[in-house]
């Protein structure tokens, strides 16, 4: 039980993060390059999936961060890369 608190508690932070960066990401940008997307973070720097690559990825002024989510059988949403 406590494993599953500590995951959900993890999505909701990755999630949260994400809409925090993209809530300050600025139109300006798109005018001088391509946007920058953080795959599972800054995932070579951190654990991937993990609040502190979400975190590292804000810090380095990523656009986007993308995160995995995937629903367990009981319908709970998990940070996770796959079904396996």
């Amino acid at each position: 039980m406590r494993r599953a608190v500590g995951r959900a508690a993890g999505v909701v932070v990755a999630v949260l993060s994400g809409l925090a960066l993209t809530a300050t990401s600025t139109t300006a940008h798109a005018a001088t390059g391509p946007d920058v997307i953080a795959h599972r973070g800054s995932s070579g720097m951190a654990p991937e999936n993990t609040a502190a690559a979400i975190d590292l990825a804000v810090r380095q002024r990523a656009d986007h961060v993308e995160i995995d989510v995937q629903r367990t059988k009981d319908g709970k949403l998990v940070n996770f890369h796959d079904c396996t």
